[in-house]
């Protein structure tokens, strides 16, 4: 599920929670005043807002209000108020609640922080697996199925300088080898331009293209890329070219490793 499901999903489950929870203090109602009620519904609305953005939080903060004010003041089960009290409390709840829902994150920023977090993850095990010693094919193969993890990749594959396989991800074996040529740093067919990426947000071709891993002036390989519908945006085109950029030094410090057997 990505972000924007999570959003949608957050703005049904906020307020409905918000009104299953009235229910649920119902019990308590005549043992306290409706004022120490109201935090148990500020912590639901600062937990989705954390979880589901700015709009679920605050169709929370405005339903746990009115849940307040239903279940839990007199008269009960009418959206009038009774005491001054209770009025007190529930406009209070009302004000903080959406003040902590404004304050929350946007969904933008969440899938920013999200995905920085991702990336930067999936370059320190790429590192960690250039470093670590054991066979080519399956310290390749960790990184492609971390890299498929982390981007909108459907799948990988990396062959090496005679177009052989020499690792694959999930889902990559029986694919066709891509005609498409991507450009190394932007990771876009010659035919696109950067303006066209920003103003888009392209996605990597679902039946697949490729990129050259270089090391200095030398071809050592191809990785091959197949997307899976979803935008490939700027920064991850820049942590997947990072990426293709350690897999060459991987794949050429290989080759010109010293064969034990020899």
């Amino acid at each position: 599920m990505d972000d924007g499901d999570d959003g949608l999903l957050y703005l049904a489950a906020g307020p409905l929670a918000a009104i299953l929870l009235g229910m649920l203090l119902v019990p308590l109602r005549d043992h306290t005043t409706a004022s120490n009620l109201t935090f148990v519904f500020m912590a639901l609305t600062i937990a989705v807002s954390a979880l589901g953005g700015r709009p679920a939080a605050v169709a929370t903060a405005l339903c746990s209000a009115l849940s307040l004010d239903f279940f839990l003041t007199r008269p009960y089960l009418h959206l009038t108020i009774e005491e001054k009290h209770d009025v007190i409390a529930f406009v209070g709840l009302a004000v903080c609640g959406l003040i902590a829902a404004t304050l929350g994150p946007e969904g933008g920023e969440r899938r920013t922080l999200r995905a920085e977090r991702a990336h930067r993850e999936l370059l320190h095990l790429t590192l960690t697996h250039l470093e670590m010693a054991g066979p080519l094919e399956s310290r390749l193969t960790g990184i492609l199925n971390a890299s498929r993890a982390a981007l909108p990749l459907a799948a990988a594959l990396v062959r090496d300088g005679r177009g052989q396989v020499v690792a694959a991800s999930e889902r990559a074996q029986t694919r066709p080898v891509p005609h498409e040529v991507l450009q190394p740093d932007t990771l876009l067919p010659s035919v696109i331009s950067d303006r066209d990426l920003a103003l888009r947000g392209l996605a990597l071709p679902k039946e697949g293209a490729r990129l050259a891993l270089m090391a200095g002036d030398r071809q050592v390989g191809w990785l091959d890329l197949w997307g899976n519908g979803r935008p490939l945006r700027v920064a991850s085109r820049q942590t997947l070219s990072d990426i293709a950029r350690l897999l060459a030094i991987l794949v050429a410090r290989t080759e010109a490793a010293p064969n034990p057997r020899a």
